[in-house]
C-alpha cells in the first residue's frame, strides 16, 4: 500500500460512508412506519428496512474491498465522517432539527478526518 490513497479507494470509502448513511436513514424511515402493537412484525414489512439491510450487506463487500487497497488506521478514520453526514442526511430528508452543538459536532468530526487523513488522501 502506498503513501497516497488512488482514486478508486477514495471513492470506495466515500462509497461507505454514504452507504452507512442511507443505511440509517432506511432503519428510521422504517421505525417511524412501525406499527406500535407489533414492532418487530411490522418492521419486517416495511421495504425500507430491507433497503437498509441491502445498502448495508453492499457496504461490507465495498469496505472489504476499500481495505484490500487501504491501511485500516487511515480507512476507518475516514468511515467518521458518517457521524456529520448522517445527522446532516436525517436533516434534510427526514427534516430532523440540528442543533448548533450538533452542527459544530459535525464540522469537527469533518475536520478532524480531514487533518487525520489529509497525507493520504493527496493525489
Amino acid at each position: 500500500m502506498s503513501g497516497h490513497l488512488a482514486p478508486a479507494a477514495i471513492i470506495l470509502l466515500l462509497f461507505c460512508v454514504l452507504a452507512d448513511a442511507g443505511r440509517e436513514l432506511n432503519f428510521k424511515a422504517a421505525s417511524l412506519q412501525a406499527d406500535p402493537a407489533a414492532p418487530l412484525v411490522s418492521l419486517f414489512r416495511h421495504p425500507m428496512l430491507w433497503i437498509g439491510l441491502l445498502l448495508w450487506a453492499v457496504e461490507v463487500v465495498a469496505w472489504i474491498l476499500a481495505l484490500a487497497k487501504v491501511p485500516l488506521t487511515t480507512a476507518f478514520p475516514i468511515m467518521a465522517l458518517t457521524y456529520a453526514v448522517t445527522p446532516l442526511a436525517a436533516r434534510f430528508a427526514l427534516g430532523e432539527r440540528l442543533g448548533r452543538s450538533q452542527k459544530a459536532g459535525a464540522a469537527l468530526v469533518a475536520l478532524g478526518v480531514l487533518v487525520v487523513s489529509l497525507n493520504e488522501v493527496k493525489a
